[in-house]
């Protein structure tokens, strides 16, 4: 019997099996059961699921690529899966962000990410960054809409970050300033040092979406706000997604 179709029955039934037998005898007996452990149960139900059915992923593609499947589809198939199941289960998890930048990046070095793929990124996150700069002046000229979750809410001690017009503004210019990098850096106009200020952009972004280790990103302990939900369901992934965006512009 072929030593390599052995292999991958095993990690084949290795695979449903921690999934299926995992859920019904010892996820869902877990979760039903009382705890004393001073965490937050949800989150923490959360993860030991997906990281519990992400071995089983993992092994599913190391069988894939066993059997004689080129690595680098079936990493990035792996990868992208993964990063969807925590995206679902726990958006304000720092995996899925990994997941994604891991499966994309072996799509690219595979050539099933080609330049046209990257250049509709880039454009539309540029369109994105224009979006969010009207937002802010909207903002900066009393417009409420999504303000009172777009701010974090004051500490304990009554102190709170209230940004004022000329502020709002500002950031209104930098955004579409940097949307305007990035449509530069796409067409191939301006100076190649063009493409510096945009890696230095997009690593502002990926500083906002690590975050503070307090009131935003992924890093942050007050999770119990509106302004903490809003920045776990919208504010952080839509940060990441604008990071792999300029990333693209970078990349072509």
């Amino acid at each position: 019997m072929n030593a390599e179709l052995i292999v991958v029955a095993c990690l084949v039934t290795l695979a449903v099996a921690h999934s299926v037998l995992g859920e019904t005898d010892i996820l869902r007996p877990l979760f039903s059961a009382t705890w004393s452990i001073d965490v937050p149960r949800w989150a923490t139900e959360r993860i030991l699921r997906f990281a519990w059915h992400l071995t089983s992923i993992a092994w599913l593609a190391l069988a894939a690529i066993v059997a004689g499947g080129d690595p680098l589809p079936f990493v990035a198939i792996m990868a992208l899966w993964s990063a969807g199941v925590v995206f679902v289960m726990l958006r304000g998890h720092l995996a899925w962000p990994l997941f994604l930048l891991a499966g994309l990046a072996a799509l690219r070095a595979d050539g099933l990410l080609d330049s046209s793929w990257l250049r509709g990124g880039a454009i539309a996150t540029a369109v994105v960054l224009v979006a969010a700069a009207a937002l802010h002046v909207y903002w900066a000229a009393g417009g409420r809409w999504l303000l009172d979750r777009a701010v974090p809410p004051p500490a304990p001690s009554g102190r709170g970050f209230v940004p004022g017009r000329g502020l709002t503004l500002l950031v209104a210019g930098a955004l579409g300033g940097f949307a305007a990098l990035i449509l530069a850096v796409v067409q191939e106009r301006g100076p190649d040092g063009l493409k510096w200020l945009v890696a230095i952009g997009t690593g502002v972004l990926v500083i906002r979406a690590v975050g503070d280790t307090k009131v935003a990103g992924f890093t942050k302990t007050v999770r119990d706000t509106d302004f903490a939900k809003a920045d776990d369901r919208w504010f952080t992934p839509l940060v990441v997604f604008l990071a792999l965006g300029s990333t693209a512009a970078l990349a072509m």
